[in-house]
């Protein structure tokens, strides 16, 4: 795909008004918008019906979190969040391997960014507990491992039928029953993110998490 640069002025969200569209972007104070759809961010302090106008157009808005650039889908748009300018020191680019690989994404407030994939590949089939595990699906994770006990201490035929079950569940659930699961171990969803690079997903995961947990320890000092 190439490499993608950005330079200029940006915006910089300072503030995320809670339950609006933009919170439910996902978007966090200290977030760089580095593109709006196919305008330059600016547009966004000259005209703010560009964040409202970006949710019917079913566009991406390309972010900058610490030092980590991904997209974010704008389904919903992005009011509710107070913006200001950020001219950018120097260019910042992302090197494009191959393409944009979209993500649910779900937060756990004031705690963790989860992103799960759109399709489940193969590779996780079998290997269920690993997959719960890497995903930080604890819950399902952890039902597996009994399961898997109970079956084990039963017959190895009884241990066979209950593996074989656990991956066509996670193969038939696919991503809705990861999504399903999140939710019910505290997540929220948010929209779609896209990232560049593989390596992009856990650093954002830690990234995310660092600063929602950050601003739930400012909050408990005020």
């Amino acid at each position: 795909m190439g490499i993608e640069t950005y330079s200029g002025t940006a915006v910089r969200v300072t503030d995320v008004e809670k339950l609006s569209p933009g919170e439910k972007l996902g978007l966090l104070a200290g977030d760089i918008l580095l593109k709006i759809g196919q305008r330059e961010p600016l547009e966004a302090l000259e005209m703010p019906s560009v964040l409202e106008e970006i949710g019917a157009q079913k566009d991406w808005i390309t972010v900058l979190r610490d030092k980590i650039i991904f997209k974010v889908a704008t389904i919903g748009g992005a009011t509710g969040i107070t913006l200001e300018p950020y001219p950018l020191a120097e260019d910042v680019s992302v090197d494009v391997k191959t393409a944009w690989t979209p993500y649910y994404s779900a937060i756990r407030q004031e705690d963790s960014l989860l992103l799960l994939p759109e399709r489940i590949s193969p590779i996780w089939l079998p290997f269920p507990v690993i997959a719960y595990g890497y995903f930080r699906l604890w819950q399902m994770m952890a039902a597996t491992i009994f399961m898997y006990g109970i079956g084990f201490a039963t017959s190895t035929l009884a241990f066979v039928v209950v593996y074989i079950g656990s991956i066509v569940t996670l193969a038939m659930g696919g991503p809705m029953f990861l999504r399903d699961t999140a939710v019910k171990d505290g997540f929220l969803p948010r929209a779609r993110i896209a990232r560049a690079n593989p390596d992009d997903g856990p650093k954002l995961e830690m990234t995310t998490g660092a600063m929602l947990r950050l601003d739930r320890d400012k909050n408990k000092k005020r």
